[in-house]
C-alpha cells in the first residue's frame, strides 16, 4: 500500500513502528514522490496502550486529512501494540468516513505481518482489498485491450518505463498494484481482461482471487532482463492477438539497447 501515490499511510502504533515506511524504500511517483516525502503515525504512548488508542487514531486521521486537503484516501495499519490491546480500527475508519463523506479509508489488520514472514501480511492486504474495495468504482475504458499490472512497485522507476511499452502496444492498464498507482484505480481492478503478475510472492493472492471471482485470467511474467522482458511482451501480446505489435516493440528496443549491452561482453 505504501507505494500508492495519492494515499496517506497511517501507522497506528508507537512512532518506531513507522520508521520503515519513510526513506527506506525506492518507490518514486510521477506526482513529486508524495509517498516518499511523508510518514504518518499515531505516535502512541504508554497511556494509550493502557487506556486504548482509538481516540488517538481518530484524532490523527482527522489531522492528516486537515494537513493535506488534496488527499482524500487513507490506509490505516495496525501494529503489534494496537492489535494486542484490541483497538477497533475499522470502527474508527467508518466514523471518520461518516464525518468526512469525501474520503475513503481502507484498514489493514496484519500486525507484525501476522506471521513469521511477510507472506501472511501480503495475503491479509490482498484479500481484504478485494473483499472491501474492488468493484466499488468504475473507470472509463479507452482501449479494447485492458489489463491489471500486479506486483510491480516502481522500484527506481521500472513501472513507469514499462508503462511506455503498454502505451505503445495500445494496452490500457486499469490498475497498477501498486507502483505509481492510485487508490481509486485499484477499486476498478474487476474491469480488466487480464491480470499480469510480475511479483507472485507479494501479489499473487489478489490475481488468484480476481480469477476466481471475475474470471480474469492470470499471466505471470518476469520483467528483469532483456530476454525475460521480451518473453513477457510476447505472452501478453499473444493473449490479446497483437503479436505483430509486440515483435515491432521488441525489435525497436533491441536495436536501441543491445549494442550497448554487447560492449560489456
Amino acid at each position: 500500500g505504501g507505494v500508492l501515490k495519492d494515499t496517506i499511510q497511517m501507522i497506528h502504533g508507537p512512532l518506531g513502528c513507522a520508521y520503515d515506511t519513510w526513506h527506506t524504500k525506492r518507490y518514486p511517483t510521477d506526482n513529486g514522490h508524495f509517498n516518499m516525502k511523508y510518514v504518518w503515525s499515531t505516535d502512541m504512548k504508554e497511556s494509550h496502550v493502557v487506556f486504548g488508542g482509538e481516540k488517538r487514531l481518530e484524532k490523527s486521521m482527522h489531522e492528516a486529512f486537515d494537513e493535506m486537503p488534496d488527499i482524500k484516501r487513507m490506509i490505516v495499519y495496525t501494529t503489534c501494540p494496537t492489535a494486542l490491546i484490541g483497538d477497533d480500527i475499522k470502527a474508527v475508519a467508518k466514523k471518520v468516513m461518516k464525518d468526512r463523506p469525501d474520503v475513503d479509508v481502507f484498514t489493514v489488520e496484519c500486525p507484525g505481518f501476522s506471521g513469521v514472514s511477510q507472506s501472511k501480511g501480503h495475503h491479509v492486504l490482498n484479500i481484504g482489498w478485494i473483499n472491501e474495495k474492488v468493484e466499488t468504482m468504475e473507470k472509463e475504458i479507452t482501449s479494447e485491450y485492458t489489463m491489471n499490472f500486479i506486483g510491480d512497485f516502481n522500484i527506481q522507476g521500472d513501472t513507469q518505463l514499462l508503462q511506455t511499452y503498454w502505451d505503445r502496444l495500445g494496452i490500457q492498464v486499469v490498475a497498477h498494484f501498486t507502483g505509481n498507482g492510485t487508490y481509486d484505480d485499484l477499486r476498478c481492478m474487476h474491469q480488466a481482461q487480464l491480470n499480469v503478475v510480475n511479483c507472485a510472492r507479494s501479489s499473487g493472492y489478489i490475481a488468484n482471487e480476481l480469477k476466481k471471482r471475475y474470471g480474469i485470467p492470470r499471466l505471470d511474467i518476469d520483467s528483469w532482463g532483456f530476454n525475460y522482458m521480451a518473453e513477457g511482451i510476447r505472452k501478453i501480446c499473444a493473449f490479446f492477438g497483437i503479436e505483430e505489435k509486440g515483435e515491432e516493440l521488441i525489435a525497436e528496443e533491441y536495436a536501441k539497447w543491445k549494442p550497448k549491452l554487447d560492449w560489456y561482453k
